[in-house]
């Protein structure tokens, strides 16, 4: 008796799967083939991409190979045929170096400027682009514009801060802003996060900026305790481009010593 009703319950559900199969087959297939479509045409597009991106990457080798062999007008030509037709981060990379290869330095910084203010660039590259551009300008010694160019990557957070800080000084300096050298010397000296070749240069700009300044006024001498006499004290910078003491601790390389 048993097996007549589990007979009955398997032609019910034969019938049932057919019913649902002879409803919804139509949609069942298309939704397939819509998979299998899908999965085509982003395996071609994957295949695609990588393909120009390979042969982006030849081109853009080619041009810096031009570079390197003193070809700096067929090297910038090269780069400025990539930044029209080729994928968007080579395209900008390209862009940066042909701005870099013009023998007219005005139309370098404002191509240079152009890109870093382009929104449609990544903020890696407009950074990028920036430091570029500082390189042309600390040329000029334009130091306002050295700033401006220079200012918004000195940033808590900024990818090229520490490069932002010591370009800035250097500027400074050569510009007999000695405040502001210091200061930025100073940061970079004191930032544990700050590159330790980075830090051995900043604690020798420190020691140039000493020596071009000279030491600063010594102050005003103090009452001595129990009424000993108390002399002057002199600050000489001294010159210690190794001084990883220095370095490290983030103090500026002065000998004190008592005046006679």
């Amino acid at each position: 008796m048993s097996d007549i009703f589990h007979e009955v319950d398997e032609d019910v559900r034969r019938d049932k799967a057919a019913e649902l199969w002879r409803r919804y087959h139509t949609p069942i297939l298309i939704f397939a083939v819509l998979i299998i479509a899908a999965t085509g045409a982003w395996s071609y597009y994957q295949t695609n991409r990588q393909k120009m991106a390979e042969a982006a990457n030849a081109r853009f080798e080619a041009a810096v190979a031009l570079a390197n062999e003193g070809k700096a007008q067929d090297a910038a030509a090269a780069f400025d045929a990539l930044a029209k037709d080729g994928p968007k981060g080579y395209a900008t990379l390209a862009r940066i170096r042909a701005a870099e290869l013009r023998e007219d330095r005005a139309r370098a910084l404002q191509e240079l400027e152009a890109i870093a203010e382009d929104k449609n660039v990544d903020k890696l590259n407009q950074e990028v682009a920036l430091l570029r551009a500082a390189l042309i300008i600390i040329e000029s010694g334009d130091r306002q514009k050295m700033e401006r160019a220079l200012g918004p990557m000195m940033t808590s957070n900024g990818a090229f801060r520490f490069s932002a800080q010591e370009w800035n000084g250097l500027d400074a300096l050569a510009n007999d802003d000695f405040e502001e050298a210091e200061r930025d010397f100073n940061i970079l000296l004191s930032d544990r996060d700050a590159p330790q070749s980075m830090r051995q240069r900043a604690a020798a700009y420190q020691g140039l900026l000493h020596a071009k300044r000279g030491p600063k006024p010594a102050a005003a001498p103090a009452a001595a305790a129990g009424g000993a006499p108390s002399g002057n004290v002199s600050v000489t910078p001294v010159i210690e481009p190794e001084q990883e003491g220095a370095a490290s601790s983030g103090e500026a390389p002065f000998e004190v010593k008592p005046s006679k």
